[in-house]
Formats: structure tokens, C-alpha cells, sequence
């Protein structure tokens, strides 16, 4: 069995003159938060469902669980669990009818569903809605709910399509919330299809970035960040700006690519940010020049996404 708990090779879907998933090659560890991002149409949910075994690939070989998507799929279904981007309750049934309806369909022994389904109602905080019924919840209360009935079977791995889409921020924050709870406390793997950058920011410990079927970047936040050559990574403050600091900053001394002075302060663009930071700072504690705060400005993830859509988006496809 592959050490990877998702792991692609050229995966290809096309829709007659349109690919929408072009040559992917994905790699994932258990017990991580996948985020795949891009803007809608990019080929987030085409993946996801290729993933899972709804759809056919037109070329290429995916494995998820071990298990493959092609001949699979219906394993697949059953041991993972996936939330589209509605919540796909029963309106008429009441939240333990519909978590109950769930654990049957996924053959939980029926002597077991009764504690599960109070496990759930635990976990997700919904005891005061448990005999409601499910078209009467607000839209936060039912993504909660939808997510505890995507778990009701202790799936292993979790996929997640646009998980806060349309959700009013408090909502948000809250799914945002269980969804760190299931991966930390109880080792879960998270695959999240989303094009919210900052709940990406949030969640994530490794990334994906889609644009028109092409995967273009992989890697965890921090690798991708290196991507971005000469950053604004350091800003420091002086109690006094003087024409020595100016002096040193300009020599080639310092490795500085960029100055911007703002009042008694200075953002500045290094060479290597993690090995010129502290050779700046000595030498300027060294020549007696009074620095009241240093700190480091790390590109927001929208940053990255954007230099990376908006710049060279090629990709080797290897036939």
C-alpha cells in the first residue's frame, strides 16, 4: 500500500473540447488539511469527484485510501466521508432522524448508532437542535450538522467541497473550527476544495493552487512562500533616522535588494531574509544605531496565490 493517502498520476478529465482536469500529479500524508484552491471552473470539484469515484478519468491513475478510483469507487464512498457544498439534509426529518437515517445507510450496527449519534451531538455542540427538524436550522447550524452526518462512520479521510461557502462569518469560523478539531484531536485527513484564501490561510498545512485544470503550485504554506523571490520581509523601526543608517543600508554590505523609508521606520527587501536579518541587525546594534522594534511581514497567502496565477502557470506533463 502507498504511503500517500491520495496519490495521482496525470490525472486527466476532459468534457468533450474541454479538460477540465489537465495531467494532475498529487501526493498527500494522512493527518494533514489539503486545501486545493482556484476560482470557480478551475477543476476543484471535477477533481474532487474524480477523487471519489463519480467520475471516470480520461487519462491518468488515482488511488485514495489505496484503494483505485476506477475500479473502487464504491469502496472509496464508503470509507471516506464528503460534504458538497449543500448540505444534503432531509428538511422534514429532525437532526437525529436524519444523523440516524445516515449511520443506517453507512451499516452501523444498529445497537452502536445511538451512541455515535450522541457522540456527534457532543462533538458538533447541537443537542438544542436535535429534535428539530433539519429545513428549520440556519445555514451555520446545518453545515454542522451536514458535517457531523459526513463523519458518522469514523471515515479515515474527509473530503470537503467550498465547506463555508456562503456562510455569514460567525458560521464560518465555527466549521472553521471543527474542521481543525477533527484533524488534531482525532487524526483525521481533511481534502478541502475552496476559493476563500483566507480560511485556506486558516486551515491548511499543505496547498494546492488550480487554475484552468492545471495544478500550478504544491506544497505547505512556507514552501510555497519561498516561491516568491525578494519579499517585503523586514520592517525596522529606529528611535531616530539618521544618514549613517541610510549610508549603511544603501552599501552592499547589508544584501539589501530594496529600501522604502516610512517616517523612523524601513521595510526592506533582502537577498535571504532568514540569514540576513540577523547579520543586519548586529551590525547595526554594532555601529551604536538605537532600533526600537524589528518584524517580519510573511506573504499572505493571497499574495502567493495571485503572483502565482497571474505569473508563469506552466506545467510539465509528463506523457
Amino acid at each position: 500500500m502507498s504511503d500517500y493517502i491520495i496519490e495521482t498520476s496525470q490525472l486527466t478529465k476532459n468534457f468533450e473540447n474541454i479538460r477540465a482536469v489537465d495531467h494532475i500529479n498529487l501526493r498527500i500524508q494522512d493527518s494533514v488539511i489539503f486545501g486545493l484552491l482556484g476560482p470557480n471552473g478551475s477543476g476543484k470539484t471535477t477533481t474532487c469527484r474524480l477523487l471519489t469515484g463519480m467520475l471516470q478519468p480520461s487519462k491518468g491513475t488515482a488511488t485514495v485510501l489505496g484503494l483505485d478510483t476506477l475500479r473502487e469507487g464504491d469502496l472509496i464512498r464508503e470509507k471516506t466521508g464528503i460534504l458538497t457544498e449543500t448540505p444534503s439534509l432531509y428538511p422534514r426529518l429532525t437532526v437525529r432522524e436524519n444523523l440516524h437515517f445516515y449511520a443506517k445507510v453507512y451499516d452501523i450496527p444498529k445497537v452502536e448508532i445511538k451512541n455515535r449519534v450522541e457522540e456527534l451531538v457532543d462533538l458538533f455542540d447541537i443537542s438544542e437542535k436535535i429534535n428539530e427538524p433539519a429545513g428549520t436550522l440556519s445555514k451555520g447550524m446545518k453545515q454542522k450538522v451536514a458535517l457531523a452526518r459526513s463523519i458518522i462512520h469514523n471515515p479515515e479521510l474527509l473530503f470537503l467541497d467550498e465547506p463555508t461557502s456562503a456562510l455569514a462569518p460567525e458560521s464560518a469560523r465555527m466549521v472553521r473550527e471543527l474542521i481543525l478539531n477533527l484533524t488534531e484531536k482525532e487524526n483525521r485527513t481533511v481534502f478541502i476544495n475552496t476559493h476563500n484564501l483566507e480560511e485556506a490561510e486558516k486551515l491548511c498545512t499543505q496547498i494546492g493552487i488550480i487554475e484552468r485544470g492545471k495544478l500550478i503550485a504544491l506544497g505547505t504554506p512556507a514552501e510555497l512562500r519561498k516561491r516568491l523571490q525578494n519579499e517585503i520581509l523586514t520592517v525596522i523601526s529606529f528611535s531616530k533616522w539618521t544618514k549613517e543608517i541610510e549610508s549603511y543600508l544603501d552599501s552592499k554590505k547589508a544584501k539589501v535588494v530594496e529600501i522604502n523609508k516610512l517616517d523612523s521606520s524601513v521595510s526592506l527587501k533582502l537577498e535571504d531574509i532568514d540569514e540576513e536579518t540577523p547579520k543586519l541587525i548586529k551590525d547595526l546594534v554594532n555601529r551604536n544605531i538605537g532600533i526600537k522594534e524589528v518584524k517580519h511581514t510573511r506573504p499572505t497567502l493571497e499574495r502567493i496565490y495571485f503572483e502565482l496565477v497571474n505569473g508563469d502557470n506552466s506545467q510539465e506533463e509528463d506523457e
